[in-house]
């Protein structure tokens, strides 16, 4: 008899085999789901089919041969042979498979197959007759195509083939001979326009020579009245020069050299060269700078033997005893001759260091004797060129004409940078123009500095003055600014010889250490002017602080230094190169160093100049170098005051260290290139 195991066996075992049919029966709706979804594929792409892989499909066991696999699945009633109970109760899928007879179940089973079978059938019915309407219209389609495509290829009428290519060969013609009409107008064009640049070009060029000529013409003039100043300049020095006879033979040479480049000026003068006429000019201005530069030395020369006779004269005359004075002559000796003989000691006190070449001359601790004699005939020129151009700078009727030209001076000046070749080459050909005496764009004015006598001197003096003051106003505050303006001021040098000394001047009126000149404080002399002497600015009746001097100071070194480096286009001599920055720094080295500003001005130098002079130099700069390195930077710690901060000498000294450490001094950052224009 079933025992209550058993009945719940089976039931459970009932509830599984239930579940089992579910799941086949969600298989086989997959199944259909799929191939419904392969047939609308092929559809959709005629010529395409959709391989379903095995694994999807029920029957992918491969054990089990296709005849094996039965053609229509078993019903529920068939698999459980169980005998259920006669009555069935009402069909409710919310009723739990464990309380309906076996009967129920497989009846409701039965329906649910049933229903889906029909809906498949339903599926395929209508996958069927999308096929049926994608064939009809693609047949409808191809019809249409092949009907285009007999109209397109029925063969024309002989008569319209005749008339197309008659139509063809009329517009073949037709185009031919406008083509040939339109080449004979370019043609006759092109010869118009060639005869017309011929001729052009014929005018220019005779203009040009005229041009040139006229000019050519001007700069002879020039050069031609500036070698007769030159001559009466140096005829007034040799009058003025002291035991002639002896001394005119050292320098006889030099003499002999100035007379044979007057001849040669005379012959290049009188030359005419047609094809370049400003060549000879060219030439003829070239002798004049040489015998300016001989006149230059030949007057130093004759300044230095001045000196020597002065102090040979002053000397036997102190060594010669003086007869002793009545007592009734005798003088009383007040305070202030003391002080003035103390304050005359205290000048004339000599440094022990002497530079070479100075013929056992002893030096002033705060200035070479050579140099201070240099100095002194600068500020001297300059002060006489000032005055020369007073009379145009007062005068109230040319106000116009002075404001045109300091705009034509300084709007060039102001736009000086690196920022390319052609840009520097601009600001150049703007300044020369103007000192050669050329009309100059000024806004929409053109200006002259020859339009009044004294013009071009004053245009000549405010360039040097503003250039010189760019490194007060611009180097200071940007370094790399200083190579592009001392490579304008070399090249206007290298032209107008009178700029160049200018520049010179200013320099040292703008900042007395470049001579190197320490200057005294002279008797009688009141603080502020002495402070604005050595280049400090008062404002409000106080004097600027020391570290905004130092700064300045550097600007204007650091420009005079990029002017000593900076390399002359074309190959020509530098007009104040490499030598001088020898002779500087070997007179800087044999005075005494000053607190702050020996170091601030050291180290500025030699950050420009230092690599160019290791170059030029070698060895011998190395031994100067070594110099700084040991006596003179402990000579410059022994005269900073202790706690004072040292800014410039810890400059100094790092500056020392690293170039030890690098084994050289580097390039200066922002110096251009000799190909840079």
């Amino acid at each position: 008899m079933p025992t209550e195991d058993i009945c719940q066996n089976f039931n459970e075992l009932r509830s599984d085999l239930v579940l089992l049919y579910e799941l086949k029966l969600g298989l086989s709706t997959c199944e259909y789901e799929l191939q419904a979804l392969r047939h609308q594929y092929e559809a959709l792409a005629p010529g395409k089919t959709l391989e379903i892989p095995p694994s999807l499909l029920s029957n992918n066991d491969p054990t089990i041969q296709p005849e094996e696999i039965p053609s229509r699945p078993k019903t529920l009633s068939e698999v459980i042979d169980i005998v259920g109970s006669a009555a069935t109760p009402m069909l409710d899928e919310t009723t739990p498979v464990y309380n309906l007879s076996n009967h129920t179940i497989m009846r409701l089973f039965e329906l649910k197959e049933q229903q889906r079978l029909s809906t498949a059938k339903s599926f395929m019915k209508k996958i069927e007759d999308f096929k049926e309407v994608s064939r009809r219209s693609d047949e409808e389609e191809c019809l249409r195509k092949k009907q285009e495509l007999e109209e397109r290829l029925v063969p024309k009428r002989e008569s319209q083939v005749d008339v197309e290519r008659t139509i063809q060969r009329l517009q073949d013609e037709a185009r031919q001979r406008f083509q040939q009409k339109e080449d004979q107008i370019n043609q006759k064009l092109k010869e118009i326009k060639s005869i017309q640049e011929k001729e052009l070009q014929e005018n220019l060029k005779k203009k040009a020579l005229e041009l040139r000529v006229a000019e050519a013409k001007r700069r002879k003039g020039m050069s031609s009245s500036k070698l007769e100043s030159l001559l009466q300049l140096l005829n007034e020095s040799v009058t003025a020069c002291q035991e002639r006879d002896s001394f005119l033979q050292t320098v006889q040479t030099k003499l002999d050299r100035v007379t044979a480049l007057k001849a040669q000026f005379q012959v290049v003068v009188n030359n005419v060269n047609h094809e370049d006429p400003l060549n000879s000019a060219i030439r003829s201005e070239n002798i004049v700078k040489q015998v300016e530069d001989l006149v230059e030395v030949i007057r130093d020369d004759i300044a230095k033997n001045n000196a020597i006779v002065q102090e040979k004269n002053a000397s036997s005359k102190r060594q010669q005893p003086q007869p002793p004075l009545p007592s009734s002559t005798v003088m009383p000796v007040t305070s202030s001759a003391v002080k003035q003989e103390h304050r005359n000691d205290q000048h004339g006190r000599l440094d022990k260091k002497t530079c070479d070449g100075n013929g056992g001359q002893e030096d002033f601790d705060f200035v070479r004797r050579e140099d201070l004699v240099m100095y002194s005939q600068l500020q001297t020129e300059l002060r006489q060129y000032e005055a020369n151009t007073a009379a145009f700078s007062g005068d109230l009727s040319l106000k116009t004409l002075r404001f045109e030209l300091q705009k034509a001076v300084l709007h060039p000046v102001n736009e000086i940078s690196d920022q390319s070749g052609q840009h520097l080459q601009d600001k150049l050909d703007r300044l020369r123009s103007l000192l050669q005496g050329n009309s100059v764009h000024v806004g929409s004015k053109m200006v002259r500095a020859t339009e009044h006598p004294g013009g071009l001197e004053y245009c000549t003096n405010l360039l040097a003055r503003r250039l010189v003051a760019q490194g007060e106003d611009q180097v200071n505050v940007n370094p790399k600014a200083a190579f592009p303006i001392a490579a304008i001021i070399t090249e206007l040098w290298l032209e107008f010889p009178v700029f160049g000394r200018l520049v010179l001047a200013h320099f040292y009126r703008q900042c007395p250490y470049l001579v190197p000149y320490y200057l005294p404080q002279q008797e009688g002399q009141s603080n502020e002017d002495y402070y604005k002497s050595l280049g400090y600015r008062y404002s409000g009746g106080k004097v600027e602080q020391q570290p905004t001097y130092l700064k300045r100071m550097s600007g204007v070194v650091r420009l005079y230094a990029a002017v000593l480096i900076s390399l002359p286009r074309r190959n020509q001599p530098h007009p104040h190169g490499l030598e001088h920055a020898w002779r500087y720094l070997a007179a800087l080295l044999n005075l005494s160093p000053r607190n702050d500003i020996t170091a601030a001005i050291l180290v500025e130098f030699l950050t420009v100049a230092g690599s160019a002079m290791s170059k030029e130099y070698g060895k011998q700069f190395q031994k100067m170098l070594h110099l700084i390195c040991t006596e003179y930077f402990t000579m410059i710690r022994n005269v900073t005051p202790k706690g004072s901060g040292g800014g410039p000498v810890t400059r100094l000294e790092e500056f020392l260290h690293e170039s030890i450490k690098k084994g050289g001094i580097s390039p200066p950052a922002g110096q251009l290139s000799p190909r840079f224009w």
